[in-house]
C-alpha cells in the first residue's frame, strides 16, 4: 500500500480517473498509479458520458484519457466541459498529438505505455499546491523524481544530486553523500524532466545542478574539486551559471 504523505500538507495529491473501454489497458494504468506516492485512483469509466456523471459527484485533477471510445471520442469530451481537469492522453493513435496539446494536455502517450514513459509524463505534473506560501523553498528542498534502479523505483530528491554523466545507453546520477545510481536511460529525457532553473546541461554527456557548482571557466565547471568540461556547443549555458551566482 503506497504513502500518501500526510505530514507534508502543501504537498499535492491528484486523484485520478482512467476513462478507457479497454479493460487491459485500465488495469496498466492502475498498476502504474499505484507505484506513484503523488497519485489516487478514484475511479474508472468506460465512456466518455459515464465520465461526465462521474465528475459531478466525486473530486477530480487529473484524468487518464483515451481517444478512441463509444458515444464520445476523448477529445469531444474535453470540448464539452467548461473547466476539465488535467489531462494525459492514452492512446494507440499518434495522429491526435497536436489536437492534444493544443487542448494544453500534460502529456500524450501511446499504447503499449512503458512504465518510464508513464513515470515521464507524471513527472511534468506540479508537485505543491500552488497555495503554498513557501512554494518555491518546498520546492527546491523536497523536489523529487523516481528512477528505474535493478527493478526497484528510486526516489531521487533533486537537492541531493551533484551532476549527472552520460556513459553510452546509460546514465549515472552523483549524489551529496550517497552511492552514485547507474540507470538505463538517455541524458536527454532526463534533462527534459529536471526543472531548467535548477539544472544546467553543460556537455553533450554531462547536467550539473547550479546550486552545487563552487567555480567555472569558459572551459569547465567545479563541483568542489571535481572538474567537468564545458561543450562547445553548450557555451549558452554559462549564462545560466554567471546569472546563478
Amino acid at each position: 500500500m503506497k504513502t500518501l504523505l500526510p505530514n507534508q500538507p502543501n504537498y499535492m495529491i491528484w486523484k485520478c480517473l482512467i476513462a478507457d473501454d479497454e479493460p487491459p489497458a485500465v488495469k496498466i494504468i492502475e498498476k502504474y498509479i499505484s507505484r506513484v506516492d503523488e497519485l489516487q485512483l478514484v475511479g474508472t469509466c468506460q465512456n466518455a458520458f459515464e465520465v461526465i456523471r462521474f465528475l459531478k459527484t466525486e473530486s477530480v485533477n487529473l484524468i487518464f484519457l483515451d481517444i478512441h471510445m463509444p458515444k464520445l471520442s476523448g477529445i469531444g469530451l474535453i470540448n464539452s466541459i467548461s473547466e476539465p481537469p488535467k489531462i494525459i492522453f492514452t492512446t494507440a493513435y499518434k495522429e491526435y498529438a497536436s489536437n492534444a496539446f493544443e487542448m494544453d494536455a500534460i502529456d500524450y502517450l501511446i499504447k503499449p505505455i512503458p512504465f518510464e514513459r508513464f513515470l515521464k509524463a507524471v513527472n511534468k505534473l506540479p508537485r505543491y499546491r500552488l497555495s503554498s506560501p513557501n512554494k518555491e523553498e518546498a520546492s527546491n528542498q523536497n523536489g523529487f523524481l523516481y528512477f528505474r534502479v535493478n527493478r526497484k523505483m528510486v526516489k531521487v530528491f533533486l537537492a541531493d544530486i551533484l551532476y549527472i554523466e552520460s556513459v553510452k545507453d546509460y546514465i549515472k546520477i552523483f549524489r551529496l553523500n550517497q552511492p552514485e545510481l547507474l540507470i538505463r536511460q538517455s541524458i536527454a529525457v532526463v534533462e527534459a524532466m529536471l526543472p531548467s532553473t535548477s539544472f544546467v546541461r553543460v556537455h553533450r554527456s554531462f547536467i550539473v545542478s547550479l546550486s552545487r557548482v563552487t567555480a567555472f571557466t569558459s572551459r569547465d565547471v567545479e563541483i568542489d574539486n571535481l572538474e567537468i568540461p564545458v561543450g562547445r556547443l553548450y557555451s549558452q549555458s554559462l549564462r545560466k551559471l554567471r546569472n546563478h551566482q
